[in-house]
């Protein structure tokens, strides 16, 4: 899995722990920004025992950024986006090249109501992949709730340049004008959701 070194006997503890909280969380963890409803009793008992098992993991390996990401995105599941947070800006001091974390720190960041921040991550996340559009849209967005709608207005034209048939890309760009324009009045982070 990875090239840390364990003790023999703290491997099946190790594989148990991560093995356990995976599949738990399985069904909970949000990906590719798939909208969520309310979390329902069940899968939040679901989450609170893959946020133990986690846990232990990470007490035999702290630095397993992997791990962090896993945890942190329960965390933004059960809509605790400060824990969030705070795991992902873990994980991206010990994986350095991974655009993804950036841009998960970047949504709990929003999430959490920390604007400046989520600009700082979603930055962060396009220097570490300069040509994804998807990552560049979100640095858009994230610009134009804070009120920098002319540099927003730059980084989507950016992103509709290398995805121009993108839906996202174009919707975003009618966002970011209408509101630079005054036809459309400015959405609160938690109004994008």
């Amino acid at each position: 899995m990875m090239d840390y070194e364990l003790p023999e006997h703290q491997i099946s503890i190790f594989n148990q722990h991560f093995e356990k909280g995976n599949r738990l969380s399985e069904e909970l963890i949000i990906f590719k920004n798939k909208p969520q409803s309310k979390v329902e009793f069940w899968k939040r008992r679901k989450a609170k025992k893959a946020i133990i098992h986690y846990m232990k993991f990470l007490e035999l390996i702290p630095n397993h950024w992997q791990t962090k990401w896993l945890l942190a995105k329960v965390y933004q599941t059960i809509a605790e986006p400060s824990k969030a947070l705070q795991l992902f800006k873990e994980a991206m001091q010990i994986e350095k090249l991974n655009s993804d974390i950036a841009r998960e720190a970047s949504i709990s960041a929003m999430d959490a109501g920390e604007v400046e921040l989520a600009i700082k991550y979603s930055l962060d996340a396009i220097h570490r992949q300069p040509d994804n559009a998807g990552l560049i849209c979100n640095h858009a967005i994230n610009l134009m709730i804070s009120g920098h709608d002319n540099e927003a207005l730059e980084w989507i034209e950016r992103a509709i340049e290398i995805e121009p048939d993108d839906p996202i890309n174009q919707n975003a760009y009618l966002l970011i004008k209408d509101v630079k324009n005054g036809i459309r009045k400015r959405p609160r982070f938690d109004e994008l959701n």
